[in-house]
């Protein structure tokens, strides 16, 4: 029997799991930011852009060291703030271009699981008409054996279990669901009409 899922190993399921799991990690990464820009902002810190290159006085006071480059400074709350600010604006950037991204790479996942997993989906629908068909031949058979029962008890049969109505137990009805997938399954090449007959 084949499987019943299609394979997940499509060149375009590992490019949309790629894709996934890169917007996964921006996220978690703005969920940690946006944990340090609350500690900050809650005490009372206000953002500010870091001075390009070294201020002033450190640049004095490495020259009064001897040094000729001045030390890196550590930032200000204000700056780290700043810098966290910045970065989770580039996130919500890249989680955009990267949602619209994913919306086209799970299409083509879709579509390639369709197409290599068509001989699974095929098996799948045959093995619903061989279903249909033989819940329309069994039925058939028990409304025989009803009739049987019947003419020689004169009366209806109590028969256990005897379900005879609604659209499984029913007789077939032009139209119902059951028709409606057979018709599709015989125009697709599924089942023959003399099939369809044959169980009726």
């Amino acid at each position: 029997m084949a499987p019943a899922k299609p394979p997940k190993t499509t060149t375009a399921a590992l490019e949309f799991e790629a894709i996934q799991s890169k917007a996964a990690g921006f996220k978690a990464r703005d969920r940690e930011l946006r944990t340090e820009q609350i500690a900050l902002e809650q005490t009372g810190v206000r953002p500010e852009e870091k001075v390009a290159g070294p201020g002033v006085r450190d640049w004095a006071a490495a020259l009064l060291d001897g040094s000729t480059v001045p030390a890196e400074r550590q930032p200000s709350d204000g700056e780290k703030l700043h810098a966290i600010i910045t970065e989770r604006q580039a996130l919500a950037l890249a989680i955009e271009a990267l949602t619209h991204r994913e919306n086209q790479a799970r299409i083509a996942a879709a579509a390639e699981a369709v197409r290599t997993s068509a001989a699974i989906w095929r098996a799948i629908v045959r093995r619903r008409v061989d279903a249909v068909l033989e819940l329309r031949r069994a039925n058939a058979a028990a409304a025989n054996y009803r009739e049987a029962i019947r003419s020689i008890a004169k009366s209806s049969p109590a028969l256990i279990c005897d379900a005879q109505s609604g659209l499984l137990f029913g007789q077939p009805i032009v139209g119902d669901a059951s028709y409606v997938f057979l018709e599709a399954a015989c125009k697709a090449g599924f089942v023959t009409r003399k099939e369809i007959t044959n169980a009726a």
